[in-house]
């Protein structure tokens, strides 16, 4: 499988939506539908490309870049930024902005902020390879729904849950629902079809793509955010309603998979096409 990593299934349970796999796939369906303008932009911003402690990369793709804003947690300056990977919107009721986005720290906030510095050629070469790398990586986290919704259970992190009859998620104890969306049934569905590459280079149909294009950054997280409900929450096999937490450990097999594996490869098809997009609407200028 290609680049298919064995230790996947051992990360931690907050560590990535989709997980380097997920992530590096809607940078490079982004890349197919990239303009010539704005492939030779990444390919500019991209020329001293460093990592999260400072050292050369060597990455020159989107698919490449695509996990820096979950690499640079392991420094504290990247762990302040944390809360810029999710919209903690409350999965029943009302939402409040304000709310769940604090002085703009949220995905929505932070995405738009870093499209607008990607956007502007004024901007230091520094910033906007940053910006850069934060745009790909967040288009990628809001189409998670869990990084859109959240129960009162820290979106899905404190749902306790067994895959398969496997409940643990070494070394970081039980595995949770938060985990099994961001990892392992994407790791699965890689697994099933074939590796990453299968699923960058299925075809999209130029109807799907054109429709998938339209909308704003709030249209996607409103998507998510049902999705959460519809098709996260509603489907596992215990009584769920709205101001009570799922209980206890719920054991999800074949029937959950089934319903989310088609939900995920549309979901990061979806990313990789609304992320080209943006891209050409911020470089091909």
């Amino acid at each position: 499988m290609w680049r298919l990593l064995p230790a996947l299934l051992a990360l931690p349970a907050s560590a990535f939506a989709w997980g380097p796999e997920g992530h590096r796939v809607v940078g490079d369906i982004a890349s197919r539908y990239l303009t010539a303008t704005a492939q030779a932009q990444v390919s500019e911003l991209l020329r001293n490309d460093r990592l999260a402690g400072g050292e050369p990369s060597g990455r020159r793709t989107l698919g490449e870049i695509a996990s820096w804003a979950d690499e640079i947690k392991d420094f504290e300056w990247g762990k302040r930024r944390g809360s810029w990977h999710y919209d903690d919107i409350s999965l029943c009721g009302t939402a409040e902005y304000a709310k769940y986005c604090r002085g703009g720290r949220c995905a929505s906030a932070q995405l738009a902020r870093q499209i607008e510095l990607l956007s502007d050629p004024g901007a230091r070469p520094r910033a906007r390879n940053e910006a850069l790398k934060w745009v790909v990586h967040l288009i990628g986290d809001i189409h998670q729904p869990l990084h859109a919704a959240n129960h009162g259970d820290r979106g899905g992190n404190q749902v306790q849950v067994s895959f398969f009859g496997a409940r643990d998620n070494p070394p970081y104890g039980s595995l949770n629902l938060h985990a099994l969306w961001d990892v392992h049934l994407l790791a699965k569905l890689l697994a099933d079809r074939g590796g990453e590459r299968a699923l960058v280079s299925a075809p999209i149909a130029n109807d799907d793509r054109r429709r998938w294009e339209q909308g704003s950054i709030s249209d996607w997280i409103a998507e998510s955010h049902a999705l959460a409900r519809d098709r996260v929450y509603a489907p596992l096999p215990v009584a769920f309603t709205c101001g009570h937490k799922v209980a206890g450990v719920v054991a999800l097999g074949e029937a959950y998979y089934l319903n989310a594996a088609p939900l995920i490869d549309v979901q990061i098809r979806k990313a990789g096409v609304r992320l080209a997009r943006v891209m050409n609407e911020a470089l091909d200028r």
